[in-house]
């Protein structure tokens, strides 16, 4: 069973770690992915200013998601299902519960950023309800009514 928890701070190191793993495949993007070049002080200021969400599959961490406010919008950002855990439905229990927190923050909204050269990546937002709302140089936002 998928269990996901609220997090701050304190779990910047975890938060990190899955992070890394689950984007060690998209150097060969172009340009390569920003998150490969975060550092732990980088997600704990992250996750200071907006909490974040770690799923665990039999307590094993397995996934990891980050919230930020970003040009007036809520974003869900670098959702990150380790690899050897992927397609298992971390990632749809990590953003139901973003959902559900920014909910509970009063939003009414949340969005996402998927690069382009990840068609599954977008599928898999679109099956969770997001639609397109802006495109930009190599990726497309994404946006769902909460």
């Amino acid at each position: 069973m998928i269990a996901v928890s609220t997090v701050g701070p304190e779990a910047a190191e975890e938060v990190h770690r899955l992070t890394q793993a689950a984007f060690a495949g998209y150097d060969v993007l172009t340009p390569p992915s920003g998150a490969l070049a975060e550092t732990v002080d980088v997600v704990r200021e992250h996750l200071t200013a907006q909490p974040g969400a770690v799923a665990y599959l039999d307590g094993v961490p397995v996934g990891a998601a980050r919230l930020i406010e970003q040009e007036g919008h809520l974003h869900v950002r670098r959702v990150a299902v380790d690899p050897a855990y992927q397609g298992r439905g971390v990632c749809s229990a990590l953003v139901r519960h973003v959902e559900d927190a920014a909910r509970a923050a009063g939003r009414t909204e949340l969005r996402c950023g998927v690069r382009d050269q990840l068609p599954g990546n977008r599928a898999l937002f679109e099956h969770l309800g997001y639609t397109a709302v802006a495109q930009h140089d190599v990726w497309t936002e994404l946006t769902k009514r909460l």
